[in-house]
């Protein structure tokens, strides 16, 4: 049976995953969840949930890069274009880990 205006699961499942935004909480000096697996093409967002405390997301392999200090309420979000592991930290709290993988 096919509602009218009703998109098929399998379908809307498909448009989210390839457009989609992954939310990443930073509380509690965690990363929630500390690993993401995603597809190429899909963002990453980490919000900083502290009430007091700055972090920032910290990629050190190559090309590796540090995000801007994310002060409690603000996020940071990238784009993953391109399949691989990418482990990242905190800057400022190194005991802080993480890691996105992206498969195609």
């Amino acid at each position: 049976m096919r509602i009218a205006g009703m998109v098929p699961p399998l379908l809307f499942a498909a448009a989210a995953w390839a457009q989609g935004v992954v939310e990443v909480q930073v509380r509690d000096y965690r990363f929630e969840p500390a690993e993401v697996k995603i597809r190429t093409g899909t963002t990453v967002r980490w919000t900083n949930g502290e009430k007091r405390v700055s972090h920032s997301v910290f990629f050190s392999g190559p090309g590796g890069f540090e995000s801007e200090r994310i002060f409690p309420g603000e996020s940071y979000q990238r784009l993953f274009d391109k399949p691989g592991r990418y482990p990242y930290g905190c800057g400022p709290h190194p005991e802080m880990k993480g890691l996105v993988e992206v498969v195609d």
